[in-house]
């Protein structure tokens, strides 16, 4: 007697032979708001700080990863001018725009190393991080405007 095949059932997204990996991926993925992978990044950044932290290293661990994030910010420069590569473009956008403002913070922790007046950090730290969000309300997009006809 042949076993027959169950028929394939619909997945979270409707497409047949879907894993079981898949399907709890997108389900952390709907629960969260993030992806695996930003979620495994954002774990791998507080073992880093904290494993810094415990050996007295943070400011070379703070370094490397202001490095990193140079490198992210770079790559998606570059990916986004290519079509081919606008996938990863917008991997590495949305890699920069997460990690902005932990990037800001251990710049300021770094720059406080050196500049030891509160009254300059709290001044750059304004700067670096309500910089972004006045610079986007106050810049206008000319194609955006309303036009005036004559």
């Amino acid at each position: 007697m042949r076993h027959s095949r169950k028929p394939l059932g619909r997945s979270l997204l409707g497409l047949p032979g879907e894993s079981s990996l898949m399907r709890w991926f997108n389900r952390v993925q709907i629960v969260t708001g993030q992806t695996c992978l930003h979620i495994v990044l954002h774990l791998a950044l507080i073992a880093a700080l904290v494993w810094g932290w415990r050996h007295q290293t943070l400011v070379q661990v703070s370094s490397v990863l202001l490095g990193l994030y140079a490198l992210m910010f770079c790559a998606m420069l570059l990916t986004q001018r290519v079509a081919s590569l606008r996938r990863s473009g917008d991997f590495f956008e949305d890699f920069t725009t997460t990690y902005y403002f932990g990037a800001a913070m251990l710049a300021l922790y770094l720059v406080s190393h050196i500049v030891h007046n509160n009254l300059l950090l709290a001044c750059l730290g304004f700067v670096v991080l309500a910089g972004p969000a006045l610079l986007s309300l106050l810049a206008k997009d000319p194609s955006r405007q309303p036009r005036r006809h004559r």
